[in-house]
C-alpha cells in the first residue's frame, strides 16, 4: 500500500487493477472464439483428397491421357477410312457413267468423258496419297504415298482401346499408279513432279538410271489388257513392256483408247468393277478398325463427359458444405461477440459507478462552493 494514500485511492487503484483484469479476461475470450470459428470452418473450398472426387479426376486424368496418345493414330485411320470411302465412291460414279455413254456416237461425249474419267483418278490418287499421318518421328500412309516401284504401304500397331487392347492395320494401296517393265528387265515409274517416266533398276533399291520419257504427248500404241503388253509412243520417245498395275488397277483413259469405242468403255468399266472389289475386299478391315477406334473413341469422350458432370456435383457439393460452415461460424462469432460486447459495457459502467463512488461528491457550483460547501 502506498504511504499517505487514502482510502479512496486504494480503492481507485484496486478498481482500475479490476477493470485491466476484466479486458484481459475478454480479450482472451475472443481470441478463444475466433480460433474456434477458425476449426469449425472448413481449410479448403474443395477437398481433392475426397476418395470419390480423387477417384473422379485420377480416371478422367487416365482417359485424356489415352485420348493425347492416340490422337495421332485416329486422325490416320480416319484419313484412310475417308480415302477407302472417296475411292469406293468414285469408282462407282464413274462406272455408272460409263456404261451411260455405251452406244453413244457423239465423240464430244465420249472425250469429256475421257477427261472426267482422268480427273476421278487424279482425285482417287490425291486422296490417298494425302491420307499419312505423322505418328511419331515417322510419317504413316496406309492407303497410298508408296514407294511406287512397289506399291506397297505401311502398316501400323494401333490401339483399340484404353485398356491396352492393340492390333496391326495392314496397310493397302487404293491409287492407281502403275509401272512399266521394258523389255531389258528396267521398271519405269511415274514421276508426278517431274511429268515423266522414270527408269530404274529392277531391284529393291530401284536406282533410277537418269534416263526419262515426258509423259505429256505420250501415245498408247497398242495395248492388250489380258496380258497387260503395251507399246508406247509420241513426241517424247517410245516404250515397250508390261503395265504393272497398282492398287485399284484403273488405267487412265489413253489405255482405253480414250473411249473411242464401245469395246474400249467395256475394258473401263471392267477395271472399275474389279477395282471395286479390291477396293471392298481389302478396304473392309482398315473401315473396321478405323471404326474401332472411332467407337473407343466416342465412347471414352462420353466418359470422360460423365466424369466432368460427377466431379462438377461433387465440387458443387464441396462448395456449398464449405459457405454452410462458413456462415455458421460467422453466426455463432457475431452472436459471441455481441454478448462480449454486452459484457464489456456492463463492466465498464459498474467500474466507472465505484470510482465516482470512491471519488464523492462533486463540489456545488456557484457560490455554494465559494462558501465552502
Amino acid at each position: 500500500m502506498v504511504s499517505g494514500a487514502g482510502i479512496g485511492d486504494v480503492v481507485s487503484t484496486y478498481l482500475v487493477q479490476n477493470q485491466t483484469k476484466s479486458m484481459d479476461s475478454i480479450a482472451l475470450i475472443s481470441r478463444q472464439l475466433v480460433a474456434r470459428m477458425k476449426s469449425e470452418r472448413k481449410e479448403v473450398a474443395v477437398d481433392f483428397t475426397r476418395p470419390d472426387l480423387a477417384r473422379a479426376n485420377s480416371e478422367k486424368a487416365r482417359l485424356i491421357e489415352y485420348k493425347t496418345k492416340v490422337a495421332d493414330e485416329l486422325s490416320l485411320m480416319t484419313k484412310a477410312k475417308g480415302a477407302v470411302e472417296w475411292a469406293t465412291a468414285k469408282l462407282n460414279t464413274m462406272t455408272a457413267k460409263a456404261q451411260a455413254i455405251l452406244g453413244s456416237t457423239d465423240p464430244d461425249e465420249r472425250a469429256a468423258f475421257a477427261k472426267e474419267f482422268n480427273e476421278a483418278l487424279q482425285f482417287i490418287n490425291d486422296k490417298v496419297d494425302g491420307a499419312g499421318q505423322k505418328i511419331g518421328y515417322q510419317n504413316v500412309n496406309l492407303v497410298g504415298d508408296v514407294d511406287q516401284s512397289t506399291f506397297k504401304p505401311d502398316n501400323l500397331y494401333i490401339h483399340t482401346g484404353d485398356k491396352g487392347g492393340r492390333t496391326m492395320v495392314e496397310g493397302a494401296y487404293m491409287g492407281s499408279h502403275y509401272n512399266i517393265v521394258d523389255e531389258d528387265g528396267y521398271v519405269w515409274t511415274y514421276a508426278a513432279k517431274e511429268q515423266a517416266f522414270v527408269q530404274r533398276e529392277n531391284t529393291p533399291s530401284a536406282t533410277a538410271t537418269g534416263n526419262k520419257i515426258a509423259f505429256n504427248g505420250l501415245l498408247v500404241n497398242s495395248f492388250d489388257p489380258d496380258t497387260n503388253e503395251v507399246t508406247l509412243g509420241g513426241t517424247g520417245g517410245g516404250l515397250t513392256g508390261t503395265v504393272q498395275r497398282g492398287g485399284i488397277g484403273v488405267l487412265d483413259s489413253k489405255f482405253y483408247g480414250d473411249f473411242a469405242t464401245d469395246a474400249d468403255v467395256q475394258n473401263a468399266i471392267d477395271d472399275m468393277l474389279a477395282g471395286m472389289d479390291y477396293v471392298k475386299q481389302k478396304g473392309a478391315m482398315i473401315k473396321t478398325d478405323a471404326t474401332i477406334m472411332l467407337n473407343a473413341n466416342k465412347s471414352i469422350q462420353a466418359r470422360v463427359s460423365n466424369l466432368n458432370k460427377d466431379i462438377d456435383q461433387i465440387t458443387r457439393e464441396e462448395l456449398d458444405d464449405a459457405t454452410a460452415k462458413g456462415k455458421a461460424a460467422n453466426l455463432k462469432l457475431q452472436l459471441a461477440i455481441n454478448n462480449i460486447n454486452l459484457v464489456t459495457q456492463h463492466n465498464n459502467a459498474l467500474v466507472q459507478n465505484l470510482l465516482d463512488m470512491t471519488a464523492g461528491p462533486a463540489a456545488p457550483p456557484g457560490v455554494f462552493a465559494q462558501l465552502g460547501y
